[in-house]
């Protein structure tokens, strides 16, 4: 009797860690993330600037109301979000410009109401592209871990800001620029 219920904790617990490894393979946890360099560019982002307090609600809120002024074709691009490493604010709160980008610098001549510009360059992209899961994607900690430790590889500095930008298909990139 005792041997029985020994075999089969055994059995339940070899599915247990089958299904929990074949749910982790499924939404890309074993996927590979790899730092790309590439060439440098411009880049045009028409949104809104934020600093405060970090909410993810907010945030989340923020990120809806900007899809759909693209997908209403108000604003024009891709969805962006440009991160600034920002000393002076405090460790809970954030400083972010969300809108949608261009991958070119243009002159602005007329915006959406309520929305400004912000125009970036560099010579160099250090680029990660996520396909993962938001469950299993690596944290920020470890995307930013990642591209310094390609950026000293290359010799570069990075500028103090980096670009999250969505695909529609709930995948995203995150870029690091040169100086």
């Amino acid at each position: 009797m005792k041997r029985a219920k020994i075999f089969y904790s055994i059995i339940i617990v070899l599915c247990l860690v089958t299904i929990i490894l074949s749910t982790y393979y499924s939404l890309g946890g074993f996927d590979p993330v790899e730092v790309y360099v590439m060439a440098g560019k411009g880049r045009t982002v028409i949104g809104n600037e934020y600093i405060e307090k970090y909410d993810y609600t907010t945030f989340d809120k923020r990120m809806k109301e900007t899809r759909a002024a693209i997908d209403s074709g108000k604003l024009k691009g891709m969805l962006t979000v440009v991160f600034f490493k920002n000393e002076s604010i405090g460790e809970d709160s954030i400083h972010y410009f969300m809108g949608a980008s261009i991958d070119e610098i243009k002159d602005v001549l007329r915006l959406p109401a309520g929305y400004s510009y912000r125009e970036f360059s560099t010579p160099k992209v250090f680029k990660i592209f996520m396909t993962q899961h938001t469950l299993v994607r690596p944290n920020p900690e470890e995307v930013a871990r990642l591209m310094e430790v390609k950026a000293i590889e290359e010799g570069t500095l990075l500028k103090p800001y980096w670009f999250e930008l969505y695909y529609q298909d709930e995948s995203l990139s995150v870029e690091y620029w040169a100086k």
